[in-house]
């Protein structure tokens, strides 16, 4: 066997191997039964807090701590998303954070942030999904969409009805947003995009997509 064949060979360490049995390999990785309670506020945050952001933080913890911590490590392991657990996050009322109106919450700013804050603490994943389709999809739309996608989208987005998705990384430019390659053309009926995109979350099953690209007329970012 030459030196080629020798490198091209299939490695143990690449190939056949059992897969990896999370709660075994990463213990501190599972989750109990009942996940760990907060017990600990050293600023005196939650104090800081009006009651309605109070109220707004409890009940996302519960959701979290009684819904997602059991399940997670599950889902982890297949590599799959929850989607049978999104009715009864919707019904928490706090998608779409401090949009106002189309269905959405209308919260103030610390509250849409303690929302992503109580997700993201039992569950990094959840909040990535949840800050992609509540602050950058959904949040683009309301501030830069016409009237009619407004009305068309925010309602069964904010009721995770439809799930949203925020293309802007590409493979060469990062989040770069001056620098993007992707173009748009306009022709009859709507618009032709050419270009790549490069770790956008949500994207393999997103029903709204905003996609940032270069207006081949204009040569301005438009999404």
């Amino acid at each position: 066997m030459n030196a080629d064949e020798k490198h091209n060979e299939p490695k143990s360490s690449y190939f056949n191997l059992p897969a990896l049995d999370v709660p075994i390999a990463f213990p501190q990785a599972t989750p109990a039964s009942i996940f760990p309670p907060c017990t600990s506020d050293y600023f005196q945050f939650h104090d800081l807090l009006t009651p309605e952001e109070q109220s707004i933080r409890m009940k996302v913890r519960e959701y979290m701590e009684k819904e997602i911590a059991p399940i997670m490590v599950k889902y982890w392991e297949k590599a799959e998303f929850p989607f049978d657990v999104l009715p009864k996050f919707a019904a928490l009322g706090v998608v779409g954070g401090s949009i106002k109106g189309y269905g959405c919450p209308s919260h103030s700013i610390t509250a849409s942030v303690i929302t992503m804050v109580e997700t993201a603490r039992v569950d990094a994943s959840f909040s990535v999904f949840l800050m992609t389709h509540s602050s950058l999809a959904m949040k683009t739309i309301a501030l830069a969409g016409s009237e009619t996608q407004k009305q068309k989208y925010l309602p069964s987005l904010a009721q995770l009805k439809t799930i949203g998705s925020w293309g802007l990384t590409e493979p060469g430019y990062g989040s770069d947003a001056s620098s993007l390659k992707t173009t748009a053309t306009k022709v009859a009926g709507g618009w032709i995009l050419e270009g790549q995109k490069r770790w956008i979350a949500n994207s393999t099953f997103a029903d709204v997509l905003v996609i940032f690209a270069r207006n081949t007329i204009t040569n301005q970012i438009n999404g």
